[in-house]
């Protein structure tokens, strides 16, 4: 693992006196806390939306947001980009985009569930993920492997001591590619993606590496990545789980020391064996 900068996390913390109790006495000391504001994204000189953010990555998580909602397919589109920390507003200018595909984001629908009469309350954005149809060649991770991936994650996180980050890492079978980190799980889902954008990486081969809730909203993102596999310490919900059986992504959750459940997509994996 490549140790981070030093200043890594500077534009993701500030410290903040607190008044700490242990060993049965209380003391005061300086504590890191993440930073959580509101970023304004104007598109073609239209307020947009209101994100509430930790200001790091800002490009790539702009380039990531607008690829999962599904405006944009490559950072190319993007022809104009002013990021104002001080206004924490930032402008873009993406000249193929209609006022009328700006007008559905946000709005829900009642619909199947990819295609198969399930019911499911859905973001109109969300309208075309279709199947992935990705190819279930094996990955040759075994349990060794996939407990590693995490454990390097992990050795990421622990560089921060604020405690409030959620972790996003892409892995190729061999070792993480990028990791990025947001007060929110989807921030850092968003800024991994635009990471791969502006630098071209293909995403069909690689794992994601996630340090939060498997939910519908994060298998979407991971669909809408190209990803085929995702890997967490934490849960899935059921219906993270229905659209990751759909969309063709494999999920594994609980990832602690020896342990690790997998949901979906068992077969894209090698060396299973249940008995």
């Amino acid at each position: 693992m490549t140790p981070l900068p030093a200043n890594f996390f500077d534009d993701a913390i500030r410290i903040y006196p607190r008044q700490h109790y242990a060993h049965g006495q209380w003391h005061q000391e300086p504590a890191e806390v993440v930073i959580e504001e509101p970023l304004t994204l104007f598109i073609n000189g239209r307020e947009f939306v209101t994100m509430v953010v930790t200001p790091t990555n800002i490009q790539e998580l702009i380039v990531g947001f607008l690829a999962a909602e599904g405006f944009i397919t490559n950072a190319e589109e993007i022809r104009v980009f002013q990021y104002h920390p001080d206004d924490k507003q930032v402008w873009i200018r993406v000249p193929h985009l209609k006022e009328e595909q700006l007008n559905q984001f946000g709005k829900r629908y009642l619909s199947g569930c990819c295609g198969r009469g399930r019911p499911g309350f859905y973001f109109a954005d969300d309208a075309d993920v279709e199947p992935l149809h990705l190819p279930t060649r094996p990955y040759h991770l075994d349990v060794h492997r996939i407990n590693h991936l995490f454990l390097e994650l992990t050795q990421y996180t622990h560089q921060q001591h604020s405690g409030g980050l959620h972790a996003a890492g892409l892995a190729d079978s061999e070792h993480m590619i990028a990791v990025r980190f947001d007060a929110g799980r989807h921030n850092a889902l968003d800024k991994l993606y635009g990471y791969t954008l502006l630098h071209q990486i293909t995403r069909d081969n690689k794992v994601i590496v996630f340090s939060g809730r498997l939910s519908a909203e994060v298998i979407i993102k991971t669909g809408r990545m190209g990803v085929p596999l995702i890997i967490s310490n934490a849960a899935p919900t059921t219906m993270g789980l229905e659209l990751a059986d759909a969309l063709g992504i494999t999920v594994i959750g609980f990832v602690r020391n020896d342990e690790m459940s997998i949901y979906t997509h068992e077969e894209r994996l090698s060396t299973i064996t249940t008995l």
